[in-house]
């Protein structure tokens, strides 16, 4: 009988000591993953908001780009106009 108690008790005991470390790394493990996942989707998100803001920005600085030319070309193509126009009427003075 005390023999027997023994092996229950010991059984018990590995038995408890088996699902608590069963448990636990099963818990570790599974939180783990929960933590990889999570972690994994914040760097696509990330990812995701600064590849999004790159094009935006690269969109908006090739715009300004853009004008940035067109003003500049009108801009000289007034200043040419003016300066043909001014060559102009002094011509048109000195002939006339």
């Amino acid at each position: 009988m005390i023999l027997y108690k023994k092996f229950l008790n010991l059984f018990l005991v590995n038995s408890f000591l088996y699902y608590y470390y069963y448990y636990y790394v099963y818990y570790y493990y599974y939180y783990f993953n929960y933590n990889y996942f999570n972690y994994n989707y914040y760097f696509f998100f990330f990812y995701y908001y600064y590849y999004y803001y790159y094009y935006y920005y690269y969109y908006y600085y090739y715009y300004y780009y853009y004008y940035y030319y067109y003003y500049y070309y009108y801009y000289y193509f007034f200043y040419y106009y003016y300066y043909y126009f001014y060559y102009f009427l002094l011509c048109l003075f000195v002939l006339f």
